[in-house]
């Protein structure tokens, strides 16, 4: 039995990679703020187990929760697999640091940063004695090498997830039973964070002209390429331990496993 962990799940590459997932011999663990009720449906309909939690990780306690109920779930000695995927994320706000809206500011790290922080703890924590292939994906950006003005907090906060990555890694690399911990920078995808980019003041965002072109060019990757991408590479075991893949550098693993 493999065993998945998905946070933001009610649309994006989040439901794309829930969606890939839905065959017999997975079990799906989803959390969003909103539930995605046509994906716990066709999970129902395919007979393939998903266990919905509709919750907010920004709220305190919320991330430990969450991790600890999945685990009460969990059966080890039917255990081969176990991945977390940190998808769940915020753009927000949108604008330049002097203006930012200081709540927006602390809500955007609580997701972003300290909840994938505290669900990586858990997951390890938790599966630490396992003797299985485990794996901690965390969805990066190319904002966290790359400025953009009136991104400062998305920019921030991707940034120090790569960096928390590399240091997981770094640690668990000297575990009897680690942990692979990766990143992945997904590229540009048709998500509804793009929708709200093109739709975002130019003033604030001054290369929104930038993602509007690539938008009307047809240059978006569409999310369930990207999902398939990850889904055929993510226990890939000749990724790095802590290493931070573009989704090129994804894609080749994808092909050699």
């Amino acid at each position: 039995m493999d065993y998945y962990i998905i946070t933001g799940v009610s649309r994006g590459i989040g439901e794309a990679i829930a969606r890939n997932l839905l065959y017999k011999g997975n079990t799906l663990f989803c959390t969003s703020r909103t539930m995605n009720e046509d994906l716990v449906e066709t999970a129902s309909s395919m007979e393939v187990p998903l266990f919905y939690y509709e919750a907010d990780l920004t709220h305190k306690g919320t991330a430990e929760k969450f991790m600890d109920e999945v685990f009460s779930r969990i059966i080890p000695d039917s255990s081969t697999r176990i991945a977390l995927i940190n998808n769940a994320g915020m753009l927000e706000p949108i604008s330049r640091i002097e203006n930012a809206d200081p709540i927006l500011m602390e809500e955007h790290l609580k997701l972003n940063l300290l909840a994938p922080a505290l669900l990586s703890a858990g997951f390890i924590k938790h599966s630490g004695n396992l003797p299985i292939v485990k794996v901690i994906l965390n969805i990066s950006s190319g904002a966290s090498a790359y400025p953009y003005a009136a991104w400062a907090m998305y920019c921030a906060s991707k940034a120090g997830l790569d960096m928390l990555t590399r240091t997981i890694g770094l640690e668990q690399s000297s575990s009897l039973n680690p942990v692979k911990t990766i990143a992945l920078a997904p590229g540009i995808v048709d998500t509804a964070m793009q929708t709200h980019i093109r739709k975002s003041d130019a003033e604030q965002f001054t290369e929104k002209e930038k993602f509007v072109k690539l938008h009307e060019e047809g240059k978006l990757s569409d999310p369930a390429s990207v999902a398939g991408i990850i889904i055929k590479a993510i226990f890939n075991p000749d990724i790095p331990q802590g290493e931070i893949l573009n989704i090129d550098q994804m894609k080749s693993y994808s092909k050699e496993h």
